[in-house]
């Protein structure tokens, strides 16, 4: 077992089973996504501009859609959504010819590979704002269960076509519909509006035969048992504020997380070691019993040494793991 991969390690662990050592999910997993429907720049600026013409500003801790700012929102009344629906070749497109781009530079024994889902509730907030978006989930729930089916559609086309070629292991969703506080939506409106659009979508992935992973962020134990129904294996990054190790338990989950991005190992004046000691701690708290991956999410470029110091830690601290219980 002491020469198995990193694949093969995370393998374990999706099985529910003890791995060899803890893995840090930034080592098991590469991937990508087509730049046809990706961002593209926007000449004359270091800004970005996706397939639905958001625009997003680069700061050193992620992009920003542009319209947070400026209130010039893509769409403002839900019930005009397919006036900003994407007209795209995806027929005509080389899909096989980007997938091969990838893949070039992935080891496919060595690490898993992934792909990222467009999100529907994602797409859709990105394209009004988040006030907009919560306003018609209330105020025109049809136009916005349209919307989302249709986003649901669009995206599950491009996902058929490029990974007929990447055969991924790993396709995720990402779609923030929580706080550290709960839920944005009751989880009657997500249950009614939203989660028939990601219905569509994992039963699409489980299709394609890849592992479903959920990327949301915030307290979501309200809709632990919707995830569930959908199929949802694995979610990321699972965040303090859930009971991590009861959900893993009851729903069979792999939970890729568990590190507290607020927390003293990633503050402003955070030391070596209080940024080591987080690492630890998160995988003290979360790592016996398996179905747990590490994950750094929250960390950015803003402290490089920061990114180096947790690397070095998860590495080293979860490769004997489990060899010390």
């Amino acid at each position: 077992m002491a020469n198995i991969s990193e694949k093969e390690n995370f393998q374990i662990v999706l099985e529910g089973k003890i791995p060899e050592w803890l893995p840090y999910y930034n080592n098991a997993v590469a991937g990508g996504n087509p730049a046809y429907t990706g961002r593209k720049p926007v000449a004359g600026t270091n800004n970005v501009v996706d397939v639905f013409g958001i625009e997003y500003h680069s700061t050193i801790d992620g992009p920003i859609p542009t319209n947070t700012m400026d209130g010039d929102f893509q769409l403002k009344d839900v019930t005009k959504w397919r006036d900003v629906m994407p007209k795209l070749d995806l027929k005509g497109h080389d899909w096989e010819g980007e997938a091969k781009g990838i893949l070039s530079g992935i080891d496919r024994g060595k690490v898993m590979v992934s792909y990222m889902f467009g999100g529907m509730w994602e797409t859709m907030h990105y394209i009004m704002g988040v006030e907009n978006a919560l306003a018609s989930l209330l105020e025109e729930p049809e136009a916005t269960f349209d919307f989302l089916d249709a986003l649901a559609d669009f995206w599950i086309d491009v996902m058929r076509r490029f990974c007929r070629f990447l055969k991924p292991d790993i396709v995720t969703t990402m779609e923030h519909i929580a706080t550290h506080q709960g839920l944005l939506m009751s989880p009657e409106t997500y249950r009614r509006v939203i989660k028939p659009a990601h219905k569509k979508a994992y039963d699409a992935i489980r299709e394609l035969g890849a592992i479903p992973q959920m990327h949301v962020d915030g307290r979501i134990g309200d809709v632990m048992e919707d995830y569930a129904e959908l199929g949802v294996r694995m979610i990321q990054p699972f965040q303090v504020f859930n009971d991590i190790n009861f959900y893993k338990e009851k729903y069979d989950v792999v939970a890729v997380g568990g590190w507290d991005a607020f927390g003293p190992g990633n503050l402003p004046g955070s030391t070596e070691e209080d940024t080591r000691a987080s690492v630890r701690l998160a995988m003290d708290t979360y790592g016996p019993g398996g179905r747990y991956a590490f994950w750094n999410s929250g960390a950015t470029p803003r402290y490089p040494d920061r990114l180096k110091w947790i690397d070095d830690e998860a590495e080293k601290y979860g490769r004997d793991f489990y060899k010390k219980r």
